[in-house]
């Protein structure tokens, strides 16, 4: 195990080779909320966002922790994000609606995306949250909607950085050709021409440089990068850069042979040399330091449960083992070619010695969760755990095939709580037309 972060939650126990966690477990929670089935370890979910804001707490004055709510996002996760001293990076109306409903400080929420629409617009500005600009239209629409609603706007401008993070293509952001961000160079433009609007106020600048990322380099030549850019676009503008939200992107575990540093480990050091380079280039006083993680905050804090139906032995080429789940729970490997590390809960005290590839019960042939990992002889009825998954996992499920999308329960000294309620099949004809 080189892994130098948790992949398994926290709570995690074995008893006579069954899974437990949360002080539940695994087969009480099928017999009592169904298969499949997501599990969040609060445990967990709470010592993931400690990682970040105790350095933070440490090291600087003036900081937030947002929550990059794509990653999983319901009323009772923003409830206990909000516990934590949390605040929202959103990214849709929907979103926005559902932290709002939470009771999240509309201070603290902070409205993503680079094709916002006009209602969702009109929402965020009533709402008083503030908001990051990612293009030209969006800047004059925001400009339009707040002297016609006569309120005022908070903004920042999300920046290209123009930095290449080694990640996978898809969860790119910082680099010149993305879909995300205005050009470094047009900042100043939009900042003066905001001073013409008694509606529009400034707050900052934001960037980001994409997702599932190791190496600590592209983090530092950010801070670095940004931190000059705040202080030329002072010079330029007069006018005071008050927040710099630098995004998220701290890779996490999802098998042994991913080795990225502890979060805290980074939080640390990414926020000592923001308070040097501040320093260095005369900021006084220095701007809000602001992150948006959510993978690293709910990732390793969930796991989702599969019941083992069927089994296909086909001779020299493989062994199947079929669960009641698949792509429509978990899209990321066929999405993203993504691994993750599975078990069998109800057999975690026996060898892991004979290979099974774990295909889905979608209609698709690309279903498959994973190849030829190494189990013990697998029956039919067996509970199979998926670790890690706690982050894109529901927030991506679907309904393909007509399925209804499972449970999510929340986990903590040894009781259950359903925080999304699971799906039935009149669910799924509520918005048909007869």
């Amino acid at each position: 195990m080189t892994a130098t972060q948790l992949i398994k939650p926290l709570s995690v126990e074995t008893k006579e080779g069954l899974l437990f966690v949360g002080g539940c477990s695994v087969d009480a929670l099928i017999k009592e909320h169904g298969s499949p089935l997501y599990v969040i370890d609060i445990q967990s979910l709470n010592q993931n966002c400690q990682n970040y804001l105790e350095p933070l707490q440490q090291n600087l004055d003036n900081y937030q922790i947002i929550y990059a709510s794509k990653a999983n996002l319901s009323i009772a996760m923003a409830k206990q994000l909000i516990n934590q001293g949390l605040g929202f990076d959103v990214v849709s109306g929907g979103e926005l609606n559902t932290v709002l409903r939470a009771g999240a400080n509309p201070n603290s929420i902070y409205f993503h995306g680079n094709n916002k629409s006009k209602e969702e617009l009109i929402l965020a500005i009533k709402s008083g949250v503030r908001i990051v600009i990612d293009n030209d239209y969006e800047f004059e629409l925001i400009s339009q909607l707040s002297q016609d609603l006569k309120t005022k706007v908070s903004f920042l401008l999300r920046l290209k950085p123009e930095i290449e993070a080694h990640t996978h293509e898809f969860i790119k952001t910082g680099q010149l050709d993305s879909k995300f961000g205005l050009q470094k160079n047009d900042a100043s433009h939009y900042i003066l021409k905001s001073l013409n609007n008694p509606f529009l106020n400034f707050l900052g600048l934001h960037a980001h440089i994409g997702s599932q990322i190791f190496d600590h380099k592209p983090f530092e030549a950010l801070v670095s990068r940004m931190l000059e850019e705040v202080l030329h676009i002072q010079k330029e503008t007069k006018q005071p850069i008050k927040e710099l939200n630098l995004g998220g992107g701290l890779g996490i575990c999802y098998t042994k042979d991913d080795d990225p540093k502890p979060i805290k480990t980074m939080v640390n050091q990414l926020s000592l040399l923001y308070k040097k380079e501040a320093k260095r280039y005369g900021l006084d006083p220095i701007p809000k330091l602001i992150l948006e993680p959510g993978r690293s905050i709910s990732a390793t804090a969930g796991l989702t449960l599969y019941k083992i139906g069927g089994l296909k032995h086909i001779e020299e080429i493989r062994d199947y083992a079929f669960i009641d789940g698949g792509m429509a729970d978990n899209p990321r490997p066929i999405l993203y070619q993504s691994e993750y590390t599975i078990e069998l809960a109800n057999k975690l005290d026996q060898p892991h010695n004979t290979p099974y590839t774990i295909a889905g019960k979608y209609c698709e042939s690309g279903d498959i969760l994973a190849k030829d990992i190494l189990l013990p002889k697998v029956d039919i009825g067996d509970i199979l755990v998926v670790y890690t998954t706690g982050a894109y996992n529901y927030s991506m499920a679907s309904n393909y095939n007509r399925n209804p999308r499972p449970a999510m329960i929340a986990v903590e000294n040894k009781i259950s709580k359903t925080w999304i309620r699971r799906e039935t099949l009149e669910d799924l004809l509520q918005y048909d037309i007869e």
